[in-house]
């Protein structure tokens, strides 16, 4: 039994799709069949019951897929320690970003790590916030740092930052001389916010954030990307609820201002597959971005111009 007919194997387990695991195995659908084929003479006895219109797991697939797991990942924790004596974790790390965590998360991560762990080669890509567990199952990136909720059993999720939400308005405004923005400031305002899809839970906690204090603007514009709600509010055209993952951001036309009340966001998590977690370069990552335990606290007063 070869290690990549039990790759092959997995493969279709997840997907339930020849198809759709061959394109994720970069190889041909019929390359795959027959690769599961010899598999199956092997262990002797159906895999898969398939069809035209499905695929599924028979109870002897079932069986190995359990097993087949252990090994794959037993094989690869040997050959990242056989490659390495010293136990020094090693190889390339993708990891898929929101655009908060790109500006705001990153910077505070990667010297230290890359310090810490010389022989990991990152790779770093902005995927968006909808993007990001697809992104995950389909192993097109190892770990994301995105924004909870995430429903998928899949997926294993850690916490990594205490981030608070704050006001971006024009630095021309009259909001941009206070010390502070109160909630009751927001009911005479245009208020620009991403679009539903692109905000995901962050849309859905600022509008929990409305209700709880009853605050009803006097507009809402809806905006397609995080740098596009930054150049409305630079522009004049009104003034966002942001993260505080942003303050360190300097932009022309817009300050940050605290919020009043301050209300922690908390949605910030790590994530990856739940079966790839024990990956020694993905545990490695994990463990050091959770463990700077980030906190990104409201902009103080002295910011005012």
């Amino acid at each position: 039994m070869e290690l990549r007919h039990l790759r092959y194997f997995l493969a279709v387990a997840e997907h339930l799709s020849f198809g759709r695991a061959a394109i994720a195995l970069h190889t041909a659908q019929p390359s795959l069949s027959q690769q599961i084929r010899r598999l199956e003479d092997e262990v002797g006895g159906r895999l898969f019951e398939r069809t035209k219109r499905y695929v599924a797991l028979t109870p002897l697939g079932a069986e190995l897929r359990s097993e087949a797991q252990s090994i794959i990942e037993a094989a690869d924790r040997l050959v990242i320690r056989l490659k390495d004596r010293s136990g020094a974790p090693r190889g390339k790390l993708r990891v898929g970003t929101i655009a908060p965590a790109t500006v705001g998360v990153l910077p505070q991560v990667l010297p230290s790590f890359h310090k810490a762990f010389p022989m990991i080669e990152l790779a770093l890509a902005t995927v968006s916030l909808d993007e990001q567990v697809s992104a995950l199952l389909e192993r097109e990136i190892d770990v994301g740092i995105l924004r909870a909720p995430v429903t998928d059993r899949r997926i294993q999720i850690v916490p990594i930052a205490v981030e608070y939400f704050c006001a971006c308005v024009p630095a021309k405004s009259a909001l941009a001389k206070r010390a502070k923005v109160t909630m009751r400031d927001l009911r005479d305002q245009t208020l620009i916010m991403l679009q539903a899809e692109r905000g995901g839970s962050f849309n859905q906690n600022i509008a929990a954030l409305l209700e709880r204090h009853r605050i009803e603007p006097a507009e809402i514009v809806q905006a397609s990307d995080v740098d596009a709600v930054f150049a409305m509010v630079a522009s004049g055209l009104g003034l966002s609820l942001s993260s505080t993952v942003f303050c360190g951001m300097s932009l022309d036309g817009l300050v940050y201002r605290r919020l009043t009340p301050q209300t922690e966001i908390g949605t910030m998590i790590l994530a990856c597959r739940r079966d790839r977690q024990a990956v020694p370069v993905i545990r490695t990552f994990i463990d050091h971005v959770s463990g700077l335990r980030l906190v990104f606290r409201p902009p103080h007063s002295a910011s005012i111009p």
